[in-house]
């Protein structure tokens, strides 16, 4: 199965969530993505067997992934992914190593959160090598924002965890900061917030780019606090 094999099932001027042969669709500038419902994670069209679910947001090309739904089948996948060449190749996969345990998400990260996971859902999320968007004018486009940081603690389990990676100090400082001036989460590590040093994490694209070009790889991990 090769990456091209999947199509988008819509138009620009047609598009609207579909859940079709293991790519759920949450196309971006739509305007009624609660009309389609909570998505019902224990549906055989989503999984193939009830088992705890764990999200990985902004998955790349896949490889994290794929790797730790090979690794771990005793639970289920979601990959989110808003770049369709992308979400093809997480496809593409998947496909040829026959993973019933992963659904690919072709979507924003908020608004997939927001619309469509039930509260507590997920055993732990993931996010590797979040795009710092630098400058301030693109401030507005940083997925660690307010309203994103609240609905991850909404779909994760309480003392479930979200796990950050990063190279770039800066961004690491930020979401550190982020993240623990909500009354949601706390840090699992000691300041300054992260470890450097995770064996057995797993890698991806842009973990191999990052340390051949010898950056050092922020791992931060936050615990899901119980809010009464």
């Amino acid at each position: 199965m090769k990456p091209k094999n999947l199509k988008c099932p819509f138009t620009w001027e047609t598009r609207r969530p579909l859940l079709t042969d293991g790519v759920l669709f949450v196309p971006q500038y739509y305007q009624n993505h609660a009309e389609w419902g909570v998505l019902n994670l224990e549906d055989p069209e989503v999984f193939k067997r009830p088992a705890p679910v764990v999200v990985e947001y902004c998955s790349g090309n896949g490889a994290w992934i794929i790797e730790k739904a090979r690794q771990h089948p005793e639970w289920n996948w979601v990959a989110v992914e808003k770049r369709f060449d992308r979400v093809r190749k997480i496809w593409s996969k998947a496909r040829n190593l026959k993973l019933e345990n992963l659904l690919v998400v072709c979507g924003e990260a908020l608004e997939f959160t927001r619309y469509y996971l039930p509260s507590q859902c997920l055993l732990a999320s993931y996010i590797n090598f979040p795009d710092p968007w630098p400058k301030e004018k693109h401030a507005k486009h940083r997925l660690f924002q307010g309203a994103f940081i609240s609905e991850m603690s909404r779909v994760v389990s309480p003392d479930g965890v979200a796990t950050v990676v990063t190279d770039d100090p800066i961004w690491a400082e930020r979401i550190s900061h982020a993240m623990q001036k909500t009354q949601e989460w706390r840090s699992k590590f000691a300041a300054p917030y992260f470890v450097t040093e995770w064996p057995d994490y797993g890698s991806s694209y842009f973990n191999e780019l990052w340390l051949e070009k010898g950056r050092t790889i922020h791992y931060m991990q936050f615990i899901n606090r119980i809010i009464s």
